[in-house]
């Protein structure tokens, strides 16, 4: 997935096809490395922005769902229920400045 949104830029499907019409010896100019060191930097560096930016988004998840809510029982009492086992039709308790 990562690789598929890498490449529908233009300019990295632009330096691909460089890099590959490179692999033809009559198309070819230099060495092989020159071409693919610098794509395969450029892709490395941004597959390793959306993994840690995917990190910092599990652990954002984890928190916000293990927040702790108040949900009204049928028979008027409380009970504290963490946010992930909330389904529809609880009715909740919601205190002022709270999501």
């Amino acid at each position: 997935k990562v690789l598929y949104e890498q490449f529908s830029q233009f300019f990295n499907l632009y330096f691909l096809v460089v890099a590959l019409s490179q692999l033809f010896p009559p198309l070819q100019i230099g060495l092989l490395f020159t071409y693919i060191a610098p794509l395969a930097f450029v892709l490395a560096v941004t597959m390793c922005k959306e993994g840690f930016d995917d990190y910092k988004r599990y652990r954002t998840d984890r928190e916000i769902n293990t927040e702790l809510y108040t949900r009204l029982t049928p028979g008027g009492g409380d009970v504290t229920v963490a946010a992930q086992d909330i389904s529809v039709g609880h009715v909740l308790r919601v205190k002022p400045r709270s999501r």
